[in-house]
């Protein structure tokens, strides 16, 4: 322990994102890892200004920081300076982040795949999940049949242990079916402890979405609120919520979808993107170490980036030595190409397949990116005011898995990223999704590994995947 992460200088220039002028904050902000003792000369000669410690820790000799260049130089100039230092352990610009269902892509499919939420509105009921009561189709719903999820808590008594943090648009912590699970999260987008998402809209848009006493089940109308999501709402409610940022909900649905396949472990939010969807490296870096310092044991990560990040390499490799599990969406470009955090050795990259075990057309596919894939197509989960919605894209199948994740953890809870990936390795095959799709009643019941299962996480010399907690 205290030793520096191995760090690759690199200037990277993301694809795929907004236009110029949202990208202003990422020409004049950069991320810098150095020696906390060396960060003040360096950053005299190199004439940068300390906007904030992004992190620091005592027990390691490496730290990183948000700065900018008051001179405005040309990014690659600067680039090519800080390189030539010695003190520079990393060095890239504050890049935007997009969450991966505002692409067209996933647009579309959600256009073509509705009639099945919609035949399903007539036939709900109330049950009780959790000690809460819900409506039967959060509960009794495709996703939760295909990966056999009824069977699975049945058969093994298991409910889920350790915090999942999930980093996304923060949560409604009011929502009834997930005040319970809740532990203290963080806002990094205004820097304060409630991670809500109802922050994000109008005070008087949010009091009327919080007071709302409509009973779940008299809302039987579908509205389509982005390009990712049909909400079950009520007209009244519908009317509220028009014109509301794109990603609203998207963070109380991931939280949702934790929740409903591991009903007893706990929830940490922390709310790195904005409602409109967007964050920054310097964000998702601070959700990352607050995520493993807080005590997080699994981390879940519904964002996608083009290129790799220096930075976010450095977040991932601390937490894989504190055996935190990082699982992440394999993004919506419907290709065979490696995204991040997805493409990270050590990271679970998830794919999304439909109700038939297919690969669905807008899933990222093929290594580094799948190592599992679990549904994502009109998934139902929890949505801000007491309301439930469908979700389409690698969004809504990573938390899934980072809820199986919780499952094995409580029947394996002293061996982690091996111990996830070699139970969910009994799985159904799906061409170029890796190990294939879970199946979580064989991932909790089987008795040996899958025949000729072989996986790095489990082939440097410890179970955990090769790294050791620091004391």
């Amino acid at each position: 322990m205290g030793t520096h992460r191995s760090f690759v200088l690199v200037f990277v220039i993301l694809l795929g994102l907004p236009s110029m002028a949202q990208r202003q904050v990422g020409q004049t902000q950069y991320i810098l890892t150095t020696h906390p003792s060396s960060f003040d000369s360096l950053s005299h000669r190199h004439g940068l200004n300390l906007q904030t410690t992004v992190w620091q820790n005592s027990n390691y000799n490496y730290a990183v920081y948000l700065v900018t260049d008051p001179s405005s130089r040309d990014s690659s100039r600067l680039a090519s300076e800080l390189g030539s230092d010695a003190d520079t352990l990393g060095f890239e610009p504050n890049q935007v982040i997009q969450l991966p269902e505002l692409s067209g892509t996933t647009s579309a499919a959600l256009a073509q795949s509705t009639e099945g939420i919609l035949d399903s509105l007539p036939g709900r009921t109330l049950v009780t999940f959790n000690g809460v009561t819900v409506p039967s189709n959060y509960v009794q719903q495709p996703t939760t049949t295909i990966i056999r999820w009824a069977d699975a808590l049945l058969s093994s008594h298991l409910t889920g242990d350790g915090i999942v943090a999930v980093i996304d648009t923060g949560v409604d912590l009011k929502h009834p079916a997930l005040a319970s699970v809740l532990v203290p999260g963080f806002d990094f987008t205004r820097n304060q402890s409630e991670a809500s998402e109802l922050l994000d809209l109008d005070p008087n848009v949010a009091a009327s979405l919080s007071q709302s006493t409509e009973g779940i089940l008299d809302s039987n109308r579908a509205a389509q609120l982005n390009s990712s999501t049909l909400a079950i709402l009520s007209q009244s409610t519908e009317g509220i919520l028009d014109g509301s940022p794109r990603a609203f909900g998207h963070g109380t649905m991931t939280v949702g979808l934790v929740h409903l396949i591991a009903p007893g472990a706990r929830i940490m939010p922390l709310k790195a993107f904005k409602a409109d969807g967007t964050s920054d490296i310097s964000n998702i870096l601070r959700a990352i170490y607050y995520a493993v310092d807080h005590g997080s044991t699994i981390v879940s990560m519904s964002f996608e980036m083009a290129q790799p990040s220096p930075g976010l390499l450095g977040a991932l490799d601390y937490a894989a030595d504190h055996n935190v599990v990082a699982i992440a969406a394999a993004g919506n470009d419907g290709q065979q190409t490696a995204v991040f955090p997805a493409g990270v050795e050590g990271v679970i990259g998830i794919g999304s397949t439909n109700n038939f075990d297919q690969r669905s057309t807008f899933s990222n596919f093929g290594s580094p990116d799948a190592t599992f894939a679990a549904p994502g197509e009109g998934v139902i989960s929890t949505y801000p005011g007491n309301h439930y919605a469908a979700g389409w894209g690698t969004s809504f199948s990573a938390p899934i898995v980072a809820g199986a994740a919780a499952l094995i953890e409580q029947k394996h809870p002293n061996n982690l990223q091996c111990g996830v990936i070699k139970a969910l390795a009994h799985a159904v095959a799906v061409p170029l999704m890796g190990y294939g799709r879970i199946d979580l009643y064989a991932a909790l019941t089987a008795k040996a590994p899958v025949r000729g299962f072989s996986d790095p996480s489990c082939e440097r010399g410890h179970e955990d995947g090769g790294h050791q907690r620091p004391d």
